[in-house]
C-alpha cells in the first residue's frame, strides 16, 4: 500500500467526531484528496516519467510520445488534463491504458486509483472489444479495426424479468475467444442482449430498496428505533423543526425515506422538498471533493435505477454502495435497539460485504484514496453507532455548506 492510500487509511481508522479540532479535521482530510491530475502525475511518474512531478510540458511531452509510439491517437484536450479540476472521458481513459500498454489487472487499477471509477463494461460493444485486445495484447488500432465491423451500441431499459445476458457469460467467452471472427460472430448474434447493463447491480439494488422501503419494511423499523433513541433526546426548537425525518409505516415516498438514510431533519427535508433534491447543497462544498460530490446518490436516482433505467456506472456504485451500508446497520438496529455497539468485527463484515457486491457486479471495490468511499470507509469504524457516524457527516456537510 502506498504512503497515499495508507495515511488515509490511518485517518479513517482513528478520526473520531470526539476528537479536538474534529471538523477542521475533516476538512484537512477533504483537501488531502488527489485529483484526477495529481492522480494522473503519480501514474505517469510510476510508468517511465523521470522528469520533476511539477513540469506539466514534460509530463504532457511524454504523454504525447507514449500515444504517438503505441499508435493511439492523441486526444484534443490532453494540453489541459493537468489544470486543476480536469478529467478525461472513459473512452479516453481506455485509450490511455492502450498507450501504456497495460494488462487487464493494471487497467483496472488504473480505472480505480487514476480514473477513480469501473473498467471494462462488457455490455457494451466497444469495451467488450478493449477488453478482448488488452487481454490479449492487441493494439488500439485492432480494437478500433474490429469495432468499425459492429453495429454500434443502443443501450435502453432493462428488463430483469426476462432472460438476461450477465456481464459474467460475457466475459467468459472472450475469455475463451481464439480469434476476432469469433468475437465479432458472438457479438452479433447477441447484440440485443447488449442494449443494457448493469443487470446484476440494478436487480441487486432493486431488491435492497424494496426491502427499505416497503409497508413496514426496514426504514420504518429502523425509524422507529431511531426515534426512541435521538429525536427524543435531541435538542428541539419551539416548532420541533430539528426532529430528524423517519419515514412511516406506510406509504413513505422515496424523498422521505431517502431523508431518513441521510439523515436530514425537518427543516432541511422541506428546504430541499420542492426538486427533492440536495444537490444544490453538495456542489463546491468544502467537505465535498468533486470527486465525491459527483453521481452523490439522490431521490432521482433511485427512482430510475429501480425502474430499470439506464444511468451512469458510477450512479450505480455509489447507490449501492450506500443502501448496502445502510441496510447493514439498519438490520442490527432493528434487531438490538439504538443503544447497539458496533465492533471491528462488524464493520470488518460491513466492508466486506460491500465489497463482495460490487466486485459480483463488476465495480472496483472500496478504496480509501476515492473521496466518496472514504466515508463510509470512515463511519464504520465508529465504535458506537456507524450509521449516526454516517449521518453526523452529512450534518456536518450542512454546516459547511
Amino acid at each position: 500500500m502506498d504512503q497515499y492510500t495508507q495515511m488515509l487509511d490511518d485517518e479513517a481508522a482513528t478520526l473520531s467526531p470526539d476528537d479536538d479540532y474534529y471538523e477542521e479535521k475533516l476538512l484537512e482530510v477533504a483537501r488531502s484528496f488527489r485529483t484526477f491530475s495529481e492522480a494522473l502525475t503519480q501514474f505517469v511518474c510510476d510508468n517511465g516519467y523521470e522528469g520533476a512531478d511539477d513540469d506539466t510540458d514534460g509530463k504532457l511531452a511524454f504523454l504525447k510520445n507514449k500515444f504517438k509510439s503505441a499508435k493511439v491517437p492523441v486526444p484534443r484536450e490532453i494540453d489541459e488534463w493537468f489544470n486543476c479540476g480536469k478529467t478525461i472521458k472513459r473512452d479516453t481513459a481506455f485509450q490511455l491504458c492502450f498507450a501504456f500498454g497495460l494488462n487487464v489487472e493494471q487497467t483496472n487499477e488504473f480505472f480505480k486509483k487514476v480514473w477513480f471509477g469501473r473498467s471494462f463494461d462488457c455490455h457494451s460493444v466497444r469495451e467488450a472489444v478493449y477488453y478482448y485486445c488488452i487481454r490479449n495484447g492487441l493494439s488500439y488500432e485492432k480494437a478500433a479495426s474490429i469495432i468499425s465491423r459492429l453495429p454500434k451500441d443502443n443501450k435502453g431499459k432493462v428488463d430483469t424479468e426476462n432472460e438476461v445476458l450477465y456481464t459474467g457469460s460475457i466475459v467468459d467467452f472472450i475469455d475463451s475467444a481464439k480469434s476476432e471472427n469469433e468475437l465479432i460472430d458472438y457479438i452479433t448474434e447477441h447484440f440485443e442482449q447488449f442494449g443494457y447493463n448493469n443487470a446484476t447491480a440494478k436487480k441487486h439494488i432493486q431488491k435492497l430498496w424494496n426491502e427499505i422501503s416497503c409497508d413496514n419494511g426496514l426504514a420504518y423499523k429502523e425509524g422507529l428505533a431511531f426515534d426512541k433513541s435521538h429525536n427524543q433526546y435531541h435538542l428541539k426548537s419551539e416548532s420541533t423543526d430539528d426532529d430528524y425525518i423517519i419515514a412511516p409505516k406506510k406509504n413513505a415516498s422515496t424523498w422521505v425515506i431517502y431523508s431518513q438514510i441521510m439523515g436530514l431533519d425537518k427543516h432541511q427535508a422541506d428546504e430541499y422538498k420542492t426538486n427533492r433534491s440536495i444537490k444544490p447543497l453538495l456542489a463546491n462544498n468544502s467537505l465535498l471533493p468533486v470527486l465525491a460530490q459527483a453521481s452523490f446518490p439522490d431521490r432521482d436516482g433511485i427512482e430510475k435505477i429501480t425502474n430499470g433505467q439506464h444511468v451512469s456506472h458510477e450512479r450505480i456504485r455509489k447507490l449501492m454502495i450506500l443502501l448496502e451500508f445502510y441496510s447493514h446497520w439498519a438490520r442490527l438496529i432493528v434487531a438490538n435497539g439504538h443503544y447497539y455497539r458496533s465492533d471491528k468485527t462488524e464493520s470488518e463484515r460491513c466492508i466486506d460485504n460491500i465489497n463482495k457486491y460490487l466486485i459480483d457486479c463488476g465495480y472496483p471495490e472500496l478504496y480509501a484514496g476515492n473521496p466518496y468511499d472514504w466515508i463510509f470507509l470512515w463511519a464504520v469504524n465508529d465504535d458506537t453507532d456507524p450509521l449516526f457516524a454516517f449521518r453526523e457527516y452529512m450534518r456536518e456537510i450542512f454546516i459547511a455548506e
